[in-house]
């Protein structure tokens, strides 16, 4: 009625007759107790509470619509499949349980998830074999992009016996060692966190008694007492507290921190089922 300007052009848009929307109006202004509208011989002019209601009524069909597209895009974010790339020490993280269990109410949003040596993280990325992956190494790069998650401490660890508290710069080459797909990874950065004196010495000047295929199975060799390892503190942690394994530690030196990242391609766009798993692994458990 008030685009249309008079009873008769309003009855034609509407597709009714003129007197039914006369009877229309009348009984909104009887609800309300307002006239909506003033009749004139220039035709029907709108009243100020006219235009309130005609106002209320267009934000009510702005949210509903608003509504509806979110449920829409809600539905389509909920589909499609992305195929993602971590260490397997990632997949301990409390994170990526969170994600799992968010993951289950999308059944239309498949996550592959593969398990290979960080060095390979960013090389999958770049080829195009992942969609996204979980980094603990960074290489600077036009076509990629980073997406900071948090700080993982990596921590060498031994059973009681193995006594790591007397482990120094002068004994470390007669500690015995099992190593894991991450562990170069590892022992570099705790080289050069604890031992910056320690130039020309690397993973491969240790003395090694095992060679684990996975970061699982060199926790359990340590955990026997057959030599020690490196591993990010969330993997070990309930065997620390409980003292199956004891941590090696350096009065006065902080924590050995690095820092986790999401990784993907900065050139391709970024799918529905992509945002959500980049906003469900960022959050975490929150």
């Amino acid at each position: 009625m008030d685009e249309a300007g008079s009873f008769s052009e309003a009855a034609d848009l509407a597709a009714m007759t003129q007197a039914n929307v006369s009877k229309h109006i009348k009984a909104l202004e009887e609800q309300i107790g307002n006239l909506l509208f003033l009749r004139t011989p220039h035709g029907a002019v709108i009243t100020d509470a006219g235009v309130r209601l005609r106002d209320y009524i267009r934000n009510m069909e702005n949210l509903q619509s608003h509504f509806l597209a979110g449920l829409h895009d809600h539905a389509v974010e909920a589909k499609g499949r992305v195929s993602c790339a971590m260490p397997a020490s990632c997949l301990l993280l409390p994170r990526a349980a969170a994600l799992f269990h968010r993951q289950q109410a999308h059944a239309d949003l498949c996550i592959n998830v593969h398990l290979i040596p960080a060095d390979k993280i960013i090389e999958k990325v770049m080829d195009g074999s992942i969609d996204v992956g979980v980094s603990i190494d960074r290489v600077d790069h036009a076509r990629l992009e980073y997406i900071p998650l948090d700080k993982e401490e990596y921590v060498a660890a031994g059973s009681p016996r193995m006594n790591i508290a007397a482990l120094d710069a002068d004994s470390l080459l007669q500690y015995k060692f099992i190593s894991h797909p991450e562990f170069s990874f590892y022992f570099r950065c705790w080289r050069y966190h604890f031992f910056p004196e320690w130039h020309h010495a690397h993973a491969v000047s240790l003395k090694y008694v095992g060679r684990a295929n996975s970061i699982h199975d060199a926790l359990l060799m340590v955990v026997k007492g057959h030599g020690i390892s490196l591993f990010p503190r969330h993997c070990i942690d309930a065997y620390l507290r409980e003292g199956t394994l004891q941590e090696y530690r350096c009065p006065g030196k902080p924590l050995l921190l690095n820092d986790l990242h999401l990784v993907r391609l900065n050139t391709l766009s970024r799918s529905r089922g992509m945002d959500l798993f980049i906003s469900w692994f960022a959050e975490g458990c929150g």
